[in-house]
């Protein structure tokens, strides 16, 4: 008998195994149909260029974007985003004559003097609009006392946001034959600042003043550099949302800029340009941009996370019920003239503890987009308070299809397939019960024909 249950069991976890891998599995979808991903060409006079999706970091354009160039000016968005993260506005900022020292012949500063004292505030605006270097020294060593210290932090908090190929040495970007970038870890360096409302306001101020204090004893206007900012003006783009410029000697003009329409966020990267071009060079990536892409929300295109499909997690082991949620704000970029069924799905399953998987969306091999399904807990939530949440998701890797579309998804919901699964088990199960009992009959049979062959022969 315990023979039988083991056969049993080990039959159960066979046909689970079969089913759940044959239910979950991706499935592969056909881009026949699909148009094919843009790779026209940008003529820049930049060596070097990358054009990013804001939202989910996908290369839409580059030219030489891992090429190892000088970044001059645009390091302070990278000094920017540091003293965001770690200073209050509020906090007061002391210029050493170390922080001065770095005023040379010619480069950009707002007149700050040993001694002077004024807001984190005012020294983000000075270095961010005026471009001043020695905001941007003195700002590194209020947080990290040296500036030694300081291109520590730098050089961690790139490797963070996504840079994989350059080096800082300073925070204001002066010419260093070690200090370097390439064009595609800048514009992710852009992207991990973009993601503060602070950052994206300073980007978008024309003009700011810098109070008076113990050194300075008028106001000073700081002057927004980028001129793709200023409505009116011939270098002003529409949907501008700022940036940040770039010169030295060695570097050539750097600049690098975002820029949003229809709901579409574009971040642009151009080095080694000069000043008759550098804005034209910005201004061909972006049109290419806009011209040949869009951006889609995901739950709202997946007709697999709508109200009708709207499945609760419960646990067999556990009265609480949970449910798995997609993340309402994720996207993908893809070109204009697809669609969101042309997209593949793979999922990565336990994440992190909150993450219950992670959804990786691909446009042929190029990865566009990607989505968490968080599980969250619930309290006794009974079946039709589930259907009330805002996205459930069910449990599926199948490629996804539009709301626009009427027939089905291709993906089979949870509900549909606990039936079928209990169906082929208890098929399983009956079959291996029919096989056993035949076998353990034929055993019998043998031995009693043996007792019947043993009792003749000794007769005889």
């Amino acid at each position: 008998m315990e023979s039988l249950i083991k056969k049993i069991i080990v039959g159960i976890t066979v046909v689970g195994l079969i089913v759940s891998s044959i239910t979950f599995a991706p499935k592969k979808v056909s881009a026949d149909s699909a148009p094919a991903w843009p790779d026209g060409y940008v003529d820049t006079v930049a060596k070097s260029s990358c054009l990013i999706d804001y939202n989910t970091g996908t290369v839409l354009y580059e030219s030489k974007a891992h090429k190892k160039r000088f970044p001059a000016s645009i390091t302070k968005i990278l000094t920017a985003l540091l003293t965001i993260e770690n200073c209050d506005m509020n906090e007061t900022v002391t210029y050493s004559k170390n922080s001065l020292s770095c005023i040379r012949d010619g480069a950009a500063n707002i007149g700050a003097k040993v001694g002077e004292k004024m807001s984190v505030k005012d020294a983000l605006y000075g270095m961010m609009l005026h471009s001043g270097n020695e905001c941007a020294t003195a700002l590194g060593e209020h947080m990290f006392g040296t500036e030694k210290a300081f291109a520590q932090k730098l050089n961690e908090r790139a490797k963070q946001a996504g840079a994989k190929d350059s080096h800082f040495v300073n925070g204001n970007g002066l010419h260093n034959d070690n200090h370097y970038v390439t064009a595609y870890d800048m514009a992710m360096i852009m992207r991990a600042a973009l993601k503060y409302p602070l950052f994206r306001a300073i980007l978008g101020t024309t003009q700011y003043t810098i109070q008076k204090n113990n050194k300075r004893k008028d106001r000073f206007m700081a002057t927004m550099r980028h001129k793709m900012i200023w409505e009116g003006g011939p270098e002003y783009y529409k949907g501008i949302i700022g940036g940040k410029t770039g010169f030295t000697d060695q570097a050539g003009n750097t600049l690098v800029t975002a820029a949003e329409r229809r709901g579409l966020t574009l971040i642009s990267v151009v080095l080694k340009s000069n000043t008759a071009n550098v804005y034209k060079d910005t201004r061909k990536l972006f049109n290419y941009g806009f011209r040949n892409f869009k951006s889609i929300n995901i739950s709202e295109n997946d007709d697999r996370f709508n109200d009708e499909n709207d499945y609760s997690l419960t646990s067999p082991f556990i009265k609480k019920t949970g449910i798995l949620q997609l993340d309402k704000a994720a996207t993908a970029v893809i070109p204009k003239g697809a669609s969101y069924s042309n997209l593949k799905v793979s999922t990565t399953f336990n994440v992190s503890r909150d993450i219950f998987s992670k959804m990786n969306y691909y446009y042929g091999d190029k990865l566009v987009g990607t989505a968490n399904l968080t599980y969250k807990k619930g309290k006794n939530i009974k079946a039709s308070e589930a259907v009330e949440q805002e996205t459930i998701v069910k449990i599926t890797t199948a490629a996804p299809t539009t709301k626009a579309k009427v027939e089905k998804s291709s993906g089979v919901s949870i509900k549909k397939i606990v039936p079928i699964i209990i169906i082929v088990v208890g098929a399983i199960l009956v079959i291996l019960i029919i096989v056993l009992l035949i076998k353990r009959k034929r055993k019998i049979d043998r031995i009693r024909e043996m007792k019947r062959n043993r009792k003749r022969y000794t007769q005889e």
